[in-house]
């Protein structure tokens, strides 16, 4: 703050200027009235006061602004270390992601590459099994040709008389004279009549060519069996299962019934149970309930119950419409006037009725 008598210098004394006109100093200023000098000094010292105040109030503000950017400054420093904090957790984030990524990429990958691998695996199987069938066919198309081979050369022997040669093969088929049967030995204990017996016993096989194996079926099992081999197809059982799985009632019950028992003769050793259900499966949906209804657990049984199911098809019908049955009962009588109805043929596993 500046000096009282300074301040009252300059305020108090007014400045004189001192004029040169005609070699003569002629002064225009004049020293002011006390009074006047004390009010401006007064004046001034109300403004020094202001002035002096709001110094205090700006060096107050400035106190506060520092203040305020100290807080700032933390404030920086804090919001920076959030910034940095968030920023690691995204990339650490991101990398996880990207890893795992990575990850189900690769396994991805690995999995198609195994797939590819079973495809190429499955694909060489299918090329072998193809060459696999190409043989086997070539060697059945071989024993075709051995087999036609084999009936012309039968024909040949027929009309020849019992032989037959082509291409280096003779074929010899044995006559169909009955040959005697040696008589039973006595026991006598004679050389004579055992080596009779004996020799009649070497004619014997000698006449059958028992040796050149031209008869070796000993029993009635054998001889069905080497008989449906000579004319059923290598895979008539599985053809018949195919149809018999196919089959369904499209006409009457009769119809249905003939063809069903038709089918199964041709797969040796069915199970009854199976044969059961693939018969019910086969029938329309009301005689289905009704065989179903009377717990039929037999073929046999299964059959019966179609029939008579048929027989009330048929009492329906001529108790609607008595012209249309008569025409069609005579139409289903035989020669004798007896109505004929489909039974299972006897002896066989599935004509065995329920108890």
């Amino acid at each position: 703050m500046a000096d009282q008598s300074e301040i009252t210098l300059g305020v108090g004394v007014a400045p004189m200027s001192v004029e040169y006109e005609g070699g003569k100093r002629k002064g225009r200023g004049k020293s002011r009235e006390p009074s006047r000098a004390r009010e401006d000094l007064g004046d001034l010292e109300k403004r020094l006061a202001k002035v002096e105040s709001h110094l205090i109030d700006e060096e107050e503000k400035f106190e506060e602004m520092d203040t305020h950017l100290v807080e700032l400054d933390g404030r920086m420093e804090e919001l920076q270390g959030d910034m940095q904090g968030a920023l690691n957790t995204a990339i650490d984030k991101l990398a996880s992601e990207g890893e795992s990524l990575c990850l189900s990429q690769m396994g991805e990958y690995a999995a198609l590459r195994d797939e590819n691998k079973s495809l190429k695996e499955q694909l060489d199987k299918v090329v072998e099994e193809n060459g696999y069938l190409r043989r086997e066919l070539d060697q059945a198309m071989g024993k075709l040709k051995q087999v036609e081979q084999q009936v012309s050369l039968v024909a040949m022997a027929v009309a020849r008389g019992g032989v037959a040669i082509a291409s280096g093969a003779s074929l010899v088929i044995p006559s169909h004279v009955e040959v005697p049967k040696p008589s039973v030995y006595s026991g006598v204990r004679n050389a004579k009549e055992i080596d009779n017996f004996l020799w009649s016993l070497e004619q014997y096989f000698r006449a059958r060519r028992h040796g050149e194996g031209l008869c070796t079926i000993t029993s009635w099992d054998e001889f069905k069996r080497e008989l449906k081999r000579q004319f059923y197809l290598e895979n008539a059982a599985h053809e018949a299962r195919a149809r018999l799985r196919h089959l369904s009632q499209r006409g009457s019950i009769w119809d249905y019934v003939k063809e069903f028992m038709e089918t199964l003769l041709e797969i040796p050793d069915y199970p009854d149970a199976e044969a059961v259900f693939a018969f019910t499966d086969g029938l329309q949906t009301w005689a289905q309930m009704e065989i179903e209804r009377r717990g039929a657990h037999y073929l046999a049984t299964a059959i019966s119950i179609a029939e008579s199911l048929m027989e009330f098809q048929r009492s329906e019908r001529s108790r609607l419409n008595p012209q249309n049955d008569r025409s069609e009962g005579d139409n289903s009588q035989g020669k004798d006037g007896s109505s004929k109805s489909y039974k299972p043929k006897e002896g066989h596993p599935r004509s065995q009725r329920e108890e």
